[in-house]
């Protein structure tokens, strides 16, 4: 029953354009990395345009916990939700209690009047609806957020200084004074900013009354940055999980399936969060990478073994990391492209129909100017270019299977390898180390 209810009522608000397109948690389609694809796509192409980005990162206590009842059903009921279903949303919440057992003593229940029902199905939609407006206290800024995980971007010049510190300010009074309304408390030790561009820059900006501390790098979503945007922090944290991982398993496993087996479902994954992050990243850092799956199959086969690293992986089947992050990357471009999933910038788009081969024309994309290296290494230009140097019945597939079917087949083809990295670029070099 949650499920039917969840299902359509999101039907209906995505049809009606009520929830907010910044919102990439708990909808179909979005996730931690469409989040990250508009957050960055927007940081870089500022960056590209010289322009200096300052970024606010806030943290909601116990936000799942705070959703207050009353002002839940009050802003259900703004939203167009009438009875019945409004009547069978507030016997859901409503009449439930606590109790705390120590030992075989249990305590008098407590009525919860707070926080949506843990575990639930149609949970996570109603802190989603509860929270929905938060958006709306910002004109000047771009929101970012991810189920509670909300950061907010600005642009601005230097000379510009005075008057935007400013404009910020009044929308962080804003935003305090929407915590306050829908009593929602921030973890001020876990708010701050960080500024692309310009490790200078001295703000002042306070949220309820507290300064807020300036970041030299975050953790967002699971990704590490720093305000010089090199990812390098997040390589080394995924490779040192990696090795430690890896290690545990190699002393604690001897048969060479099982290894196998435990490397593809632990070990890889790690390796392969947020790949087109990865893609970006300086060549050192890349390397870094694929030295845990050259390590590993070196210990595999043995030091015995006297074949290079691409040989030991096609004996394993294994594909090197770059290859998989290469392919990973255009599913996911393919997905993006065919509103599969979601994005809210519009830089990924089929080009326009030309007046000279048709039929080709229609499944190239638009490609983007550039200015900087930074700009040229992020995922919509990189692969915007990769992308049109697909052969025509690769772009052309109809379908998310077919098109693996045939990514797969492509590049497993040494002839399309040599073809599309000549002369060998940063990433070949890569694929062709030992």
């Amino acid at each position: 029953m949650e499920r039917l209810v969840k299902d359509n009522l999101i039907k209906h608000m995505l049809s009606c354009n009520i929830i907010s397109p910044n919102q990439h948690g708990f909808l179909k389609s979005r996730s931690c990395l469409t989040c990250h694809l508009d957050f960055f796509n927007f940081v870089t192409s500022s960056r590209d345009r010289r322009q200096l980005v300052l970024v606010i990162y806030f943290d909601i206590s116990k936000a799942f916990d705070r959703v207050d009842h009353l002002l839940l059903t009050n802003k259900l009921n703004s939203l167009g939700i009438r009875d019945p279903l409004l009547g069978w949303l507030k016997s859901f919440l409503n009449n439930r209690s606590q109790i705390v057992k120590l030992g075989s003593a249990t305590s008098k229940p407590s009525p919860i009047t707070s926080g949506v029902v843990q575990g639930s199905v149609i949970g996570p939609l109603l802190f989603t609806l509860y929270i929905n407006d938060i958006c709306a206290c910002f004109t000047h800024g771009k929101p970012f957020i991810f189920a509670d995980d909300l950061k907010v971007a600005y642009t601005f010049q230097r000379d510009d200084l005075g008057n935007f510190e400013n404009v910020v300010q009044k929308e962080l009074d804003k935003m305090a004074a929407w915590s306050s309304l829908w009593n929602l408390q921030f973890n001020l030790n876990k708010c701050g900013w960080i500024c692309f561009g310009a490790p200078s820059i001295d703000l002042k900006l306070t949220l309820q009354s507290a300064n807020l501390t300036r970041l030299r790098s975050v953790v967002d979503l699971g990704l590490r940055y720093s305000s010089d945007l090199t990812f390098s922090e997040q390589v080394a944290s995924q490779t040192r999980k990696s090795r430690m991982l890896l290690g545990c398993i190699l002393r604690n496993f001897h048969d060479n399936e099982a290894k196998l087996i435990l490397y593809k479902t632990c070990v890889r994954p790690l390796l392969e969060y947020c790949p087109f992050i990865i893609s970006s990243t300086r060549t050192r850092d890349k390397l870094r990478m694929e030295s845990i799956q050259r390590y590993f199959t070196s210990k595999l086969l043995g030091y015995d073994c006297k074949k290079d690293y691409i040989s030991r992986c096609m004996i394993l089947k294994l594909d090197p990391l770059w290859t998989r992050r290469l392919i990973i990357n255009l599913i996911f471009f393919f997905k993006v492209l065919h509103k599969i999933s979601f994005s809210g910038n519009r830089d990924i788009q089929f080009a326009q129909e030309g007046s000279y081969d048709l039929r080709n024309q229609t499944s190239t994309v638009t490609t983007h100017s550039f200015k900087s290296t930074l700009r040229e290494n992020f995922f919509t230009v990189m692969y915007s270019k990769i992308w049109n140097s697909l052969p025509l019945d690769v772009r052309t597939c109809s379908s998310v299977t077919s098109f693996k079917r045939s990514l797969y087949r492509l590049f497993h083809s040494t002839d399309y390898i040599n073809k599309l990295f000549t002369p060998r670029t940063n990433q070949a070099l890569i694929y062709y180390s030992t």
